[in-house]
């Protein structure tokens, strides 16, 4: 009983969404979807055992987010596109902040929609209050997208301008997977910056060490993609 009573304690609760929320974000890294979405799974089966209104609190700030990357991730632009609609009909609770993830989440949506022009008008206010709050990682996601924005709306020079800042603001803390994480789009952008003059001022072993991430990642998706393929073939001559 005293064991029963632990595992259900606030704390404990907490503890264990903190797990499953960094297991989904390290599994939507590697691309390892099935994993994922197992996790996804952990952290709804967790939802029924929290104070709903902790659940709420703790999902808008830690995985708004990763379920839009999820969602875009096995190809589910329905899902994310009714739950934009659904917000935006809804009345909004929470903190500042997690309004703040949320308009970050629509952002993400937009993208993926391939309308940039109304996903950098979503993001701007949230950089403006980010970057007033000084909640620096989340000016850095910010920046992030409005690079990629700028970059499918055939605006290169404001592209390089928006990571040039996000690389000015992660270089202290020697972030890397921020990067790597948007993908090839964001890879194909970061090589432009590398080869040409809007690297200067910039550290270019920093530059360099991000660059070799992105070949990395990609190496292990293509060694997990035919392991894959193995794998079917196996089961298929079986």
């Amino acid at each position: 009983m005293l064991l029963c009573s632990l595992l259900d304690s606030p704390l404990s609760l907490l503890v264990l969404y903190s797990e499953y929320v960094m297991m989904l974000r390290v599994c939507l890294s590697r691309q390892s979807l099935n994993e994922a979405c197992a996790a996804w799974q952990e952290l709804e089966c967790l939802r029924n055992r929290m104070n709903q209104l902790y659940h709420l609190h703790y999902h808008s700030l830690f995985t708004t987010v990763d379920l839009v990357r999820l969602w875009q991730a096995c190809g589910e632009l329905d899902q994310m596109t009714h739950w934009m609609k659904e917000l935006d009909l809804g009345k909004r609770h929470g903190t500042p902040f997690a309004r703040e993830r949320e308009e970050v989440a629509c952002g993400r949506i937009l993208l993926a929609q391939e309308r940039p022009a109304l996903a950098l008008k979503r993001v701007s206010p949230v950089l403006q209050r980010a970057t007033a709050g000084q909640r620096w990682g989340h000016v850095i996601e910010i920046r992030l997208l409005q690079a990629l924005a700028y970059q499918m709306d055939h605006q290169p020079t404001q592209a390089l301008s928006a990571l040039s800042e996000a690389i000015c603001l992660a270089e202290p803390e020697g972030a890397i997977r921020c990067f790597v994480d948007e993908g090839a789009p964001m890879e194909v952008l970061f090589s432009k910056l590398r080869q040409g003059h809007c690297s200067i001022g910039l550290d270019s072993n920093y530059l360099d060490t991000i660059l070799a991430a992105f070949t990395q990642q990609s190496n292990v998706h293509t060694y997990q993609s035919q392991r894959t393929e193995y794998q079917v073939l196996g089961l298929k001559r079986s």
